[in-house]
């Protein structure tokens, strides 16, 4: 089999489940939970009341918030697609961390409580992550809506990676973590484990990591909407309007768009200029059409 023949399991789309709508619905649900805690642990470590307290009505203010926020996506169809149409839109999830990024750095050219620094540092960083785990999922549901129609052509990708370096930056990013926690800098210590978590999460949603075989493989699928990346766990999509140009160039193909140029090397598709050929045919009318260099 070549690589352009590939499987059933390459060339068709994901198909909306009971299970994967309930597992968006689970996550959206503690991204609002977890942000309506951030706000509740936030306030309370400015006032005198007990550390039991505050946990207790973060705990509160987390399971409301997120019971409150499952029923909601339950409710309004098509939540998914809508916010993970548009770049904007998806960046919005994650831009309520900001205040506590902010309140953070107030926090330490102020009298503010030292745990006061501890708790928006790591409500900020926890609602970063899961705002992002959840644009991520918003915007593979919204390729899925977008490529509904068989793939034009579809060949298997390896998505490049550094696993060596990969490892190295995680293991360093926990050692600064533990080393900071074990001298009592509880903020650096939040600050560098939420870089590792952070990590770990990026390399599973950019497919430099997989765990087993679980996830889809890897592949490149050619669509009237656009040219989809298949990750294990997550999809993205190029439209065909925002190419400006195609080629290859280097044993590299090169999709113009701007400032977000989309690039694949030999390394990742073997054959380019097959690649190139099949975009050519789905390119509207107006494009260049592709040039070796």
């Amino acid at each position: 089999m070549t690589d352009r023949d590939s499987s059933r399991s390459l060339e068709g789309g994901e198909v909306p489940t009971a299970s994967s709508d309930a597992v968006f619905r689970l996550v959206f649900g503690g991204y609002v939970g977890v942000l309506l805690a951030g706000i509740v642990a936030s306030v309370l470590a400015l006032t005198d009341r007990p550390s039991i307290v505050g946990l207790g009505a973060a705990v509160t203010a987390l399971l409301s918030g997120w019971l409150v926020a499952i029923a909601f996506a339950g409710r309004v169809d098509g939540l998914a697609v809508w916010l993970g149409r548009t770049r904007a839109r998806r960046s919005a999830i994650v831009l309520p961390a900001g205040p506590f990024g902010m309140a953070t750095t107030a926090s330490l050219v102020t009298a503010f409580p030292s745990r006061f620094t501890i708790v928006t540092l790591g409500a900020g960083i926890v609602v970063a992550i899961v705002g992002a785990v959840l644009g991520w999922m918003a915007q593979s549901r919204a390729v899925n809506a977008m490529t509904e129609d068989e793939p034009g052509a579809t060949w298997r990708w390896k998505p490049p990676s550094s696993p060596k370096l990969d490892a190295v930056l995680l293991a360093t990013w926990l050692l600064l973590g533990a080393t900071a926690a074990a001298s009592g800098n509880w903020a650096e210590s939040v600050l560098w484990t939420g870089l590792a978590a952070f990590w770990v999460c990026s390399s599973l949603v950019e497919g430099r990591w997989r765990v087993g075989s679980v996830g889809e493989t890897p592949a490149i699928r050619v669509h009237d909407a656009g040219l989809v990346k298949q990750r294990p766990y997550t999809r993205s999509i190029v439209s065909w309007r925002d190419v400006s140009h195609v080629r290859v160039r280097e044993d590299e193909l090169v999709l113009d768009r701007g400032l977000f140029d989309v690039r694949f090397d030999r390394d990742e598709l073997a054959d380019l200029e097959a690649v190139r050929a099949e975009i050519e045919h789905h390119l509207p009318d107006g494009v260049p059409s592709a040039v070796a260099e």
